[in-house]
């Protein structure tokens, strides 16, 4: 298995042989507590949340008062999620994060609002925090408004849809449906449909009057498949629907549908070359389900690694222990990719474990090993062999290793430059020296008309 990635192995065993040392000291590292952020890039925004619940001056909230968050946890652990107080209601949880990656924590909320407004939330998590908003409705009067839907039993009146549904993005505040009620009592009302391929239409309010009006449902979650979906929306005994149509769009920044292909270059020169697809099988491992890649340099067909992705994370697994040099095999998965992180994220693999033989002195040693993801630039154009491609990732994989049981750490003297673009996959690889100014090894890919 020759494992293109991240190719750089022979050069990361000359690191571990000259950083050898005869002396070693043991002791556990680590801690409980998880890391990761809240937030979506610098503008303060969540990385998703829904507010669920009617919310009222001097009513007390209850199990049906909660917000969804989304934490990107980049370290597992256990967890603290809180607001702050705000017209005397927080919203708060706890509880462990098994495995890194995107999560979905919901904060239940508590207190007794005590004036009609609007809220504006700052929940915070790890060293980050967002914002969300909660509207409170006058508590006055205390009824439940007594309303029809339009168009009942079929089509919601107007019905209305507005903003732009794609699978694989979240949708936002303009996402959303407008329908027409007939209020005959005036009052509180909450709204809530059913998920169906992912999201959710939901609004809260008060009727101050009767008659005809117009209410808007807002689209939360994020669209899983392509196709239209037809929501019901009940109030009373009256019911109506109406439709929202989801596009496939390519979203994937590493593709792994069977016969995929890629063609690359070694070093700009073309008689070098590899070639990648992906095979129709797949391998299951450690629970999970892997695309399993192919290559060929010429000198015939072999491995090219197993990858999978959850959300927006991609995983390859592979063996660390072929990949590094070491003695004997260390199967293991790391995430290589975030296609829904900011630019500036970093998260570290798990450790590694195994030992490395000293080739010179035939000393053997145990050794942890783990790799550093940084996003450098996210959705960006950038030109490979005279093609621009748009919408690139650009991530920097920095090697540690530690021969002291991870008391301390050693940062490999080399690092490498991937260049995912967005529907295409790998487009450019690079390792240079840890100054960044040595260029030891590329792979560009090769555009074929």
């Amino acid at each position: 298995m020759k494992t293109y990635r991240p190719f750089v192995w022979l050069l990361l065993l000359i690191a571990f042989v000259m950083s050898c040392q005869k002396e070693r000291s043991f002791e556990n590292g680590g801690g409980p507590p998880s890391h990761g952020s809240l937030q979506s890039g610098t503008t303060g925004d969540c990385l998703g949340s829904t507010v669920q619940g009617v919310y009222k001056k001097d009513s007390v909230l209850g199990a049906g008062n909660y917000v969804d968050v989304v934490v990107d946890v980049t370290t597992p652990g256990w967890f603290v999620i809180s607001t702050d107080t705000i017209n005397n209601m927080y919203f708060r949880a706890t509880g462990n994060f098994p495995v890194a990656g995107i999560d979905t924590v919901r904060l239940h909320g508590s207190g007794k609002p005590t004036a009609a407004a609007t809220n504006v939330f700052t929940v915070t998590y790890d060293s980050s925090s967002c914002t969300f908003s909660v509207t409170t409705l006058p508590g006055s009067g205390g009824g439940t408004a007594v309303f029809t839907l339009a168009g009942s039993p079929g089509n919601c009146v107007p019905g209305t849809v507005s903003g732009g549904y794609n699978v694989g993005t979240a949708l936002n505040a303009g996402d959303s449906v407008t329908i027409q009620v007939n209020v005959t009592t005036p009052g509180t009302w909450s709204i809530t449909t059913s998920t169906l391929g992912g999201m959710t239409f939901s609004g809260s309010g008060t009727f101050t009057t009767t008659g005809v009006q117009t209410i808007r449902l807002t689209g939360t979650g994020t669209p899983t498949a392509a196709g239209p979906f037809n929501f019901p929306v009940s109030a009373g005994a009256s019911t109506c629907s109406f439709t929202v149509t989801v596009t496939a769009l390519c979203n994937d920044y590493y593709p792994r549908t069977a016969n995929s292909n890629w063609s690359y270059i070694f070093d700009n020169n073309s008689m070098d070359t590899l070639y990648r697809n992906v095979l129709s099988a797949t391998k299951s491992a450690i629970g999970n389900s892997y695309n399993i890649f192919m290559e060929n340099d010429g000198s015939g067909p072999d491995s090219s690694g197993y990858f999978r992705k959850s959300g927006g994370d991609y995983y390859q697994y592979a063996d660390m222990g072929y990949i590094f040099g070491l003695d004997g095999p260390v199967w293991g998965e790391y995430i290589f990719l975030k296609d829904n992180a900011p630019s500036g994220t970093s998260w570290t693999s798990g450790n590694f474990a195994g030992t490395f033989t000293d080739s010179t002195t035939h000393q053997t040693y145990p050794v942890l090993i783990r790799l550093k993801e940084t996003i450098q630039q996210k959705d960006v154009s950038v030109v490979v062999r005279g093609t621009s491609y748009p919408n690139t990732i650009e991530v920097k994989e920095e090697y540690e290793y530690s021969f002291d049981n991870g008391a301390n750490w050693t940062l490999s003297d080399v690092y490498s430059i991937y260049d995912y673009s967005r529907c295409i996959g790998l487009v450019k690889w690079e390792v240079l020296d840890a100054t960044g100014s040595q260029l030891l090894q590329e792979l560009t890919r090769r555009q074929i008309f």
